[in-house]
């Protein structure tokens, strides 16, 4: 189990000043992932889940943390890979709506098939149902009205269907998208692409699917 603390601008006792922007972020590890979830005023966004069997390790951590499941209102997951996507379904019943990119709609059938020749995994296939679909525009408009100024962008490098969450200005959450200091040793376009896509938003922090968090140079 492990919780970081962030590397955005977050402080209990802290006070903003002018124009300061302040997020509350808690990163928690159930095994193997890092799951982020986000403050907002209407409810946690959830970054990435862990494989199947985590849920009940998932309630224990945010218990610990003063957080139940129903005070998470978004899943997003950043490419549907067994160790981010495994309880997706699961966090589905309990009320959280899952919240896809476009263009990751056809890849979420990829990790349905995967566990299908596991079948003691204890995977819950994902389905279509009740889940919301955003272009990155849309995804903007959804996040404003939560009191958030981003959204979420398309980063292939590690996968077709990697996308990664900015917020303006503060952070962006990568997935598995190679870290920005190995650009030049993946020697990767699709990779550089990307970083150079995030980097438009004039983010500092990064928040890895894992490992620790760390900021840009």
């Amino acid at each position: 189990m492990t919780v970081e603390k962030p590397a955005c601008r977050l402080r209990a006792d802290h006070w903003p000043a002018p124009g300061e922007t302040i997020m509350k972020i808690l990163s928690l590890k159930c095994k193997y992932t890092n799951s982020y979830f986000l403050e907002t005023g209407a409810g946690w966004i959830m970054v990435d889940t862990d494989w199947p069997g985590t849920l009940p390790e998932l309630r224990r951590l945010l218990k610990q943390n003063g957080l139940q499941l129903g005070d998470i209102r978004y899943l997003i997951v950043t490419h549907f890979h067994p160790d981010h996507a495994g309880i997706a379904q699961e966090l589905k019943d309990a009320g959280i709506t899952l919240l896809l990119h476009e263009q990751q709609v056809s890849y979420v059938d990829e990790v349905n098939v995967f566990f299908e020749k596991e079948a003691r995994s204890g995977f819950k296939s994902i389905t279509p149902e009740e889940n919301a679909v955003v272009s990155s525009r849309e995804s903007r408009q959804l996040f404003k009205g939560l009191g958030i100024e981003g959204e979420m962008i398309c980063t292939p490098g590690h996968s077709g269907d990697s996308i990664t969450l900015i917020v303006d200005g503060l952070c962006a959450f990568t997935g598995d998208l190679p870290a920005f200091s190995l650009i030049d040793a993946y020697n990767d376009a699709s990779v550089r692409e990307s970083w150079a896509l995030i980097r438009r938003f004039h983010v500092s922090a990064i928040y890895p699917g894992h490992g620790y968090s760390y900021n840009l140079p």
